[in-house]
């Protein structure tokens, strides 16, 4: 039983350094506001329209709603990831991926 706790910690490891190289990249507001964000759920560029600059409620809300957008993405990669890994089997949250 513990060999098998093992190699599945073995596997979430190496799952979540497959992650940190996986990216999704999302937008908000026509593009405005664009951000890449890894499958750990690490922003990894933003990219902003120099016009939404001049708004910064607006940058704020585009902003927020670009990263929501790129935790949900992120989110169900690694669900998919996980999916794959696990052979299609439906296993409850792990902390630390999803």
């Amino acid at each position: 039983m513990m060999g098998n706790m093992d190699g599945m910690l073995q596997m979430v490891k190496q799952l979540q350094e497959q992650l940190r190289n996986m990216n999704v990249k999302v937008s908000a507001g026509n593009g405005a506001v664009q951000i890449i964000m890894n499958g750990n759920q690490e922003v990894v560029q933003i990219h902003f329209k120099p016009d939404v600059l001049e708004n910064p409620s607006q940058l704020a809300q585009l902003t927020a709603e670009a990263f929501n957008e790129g935790m949900r993405e992120s989110k169900k990669m690694v669900r998919e990831e996980l999916s794959k890994l696990t052979g299609g089997m439906n296993i409850p949250t792990i902390p630390g991926l999803v």
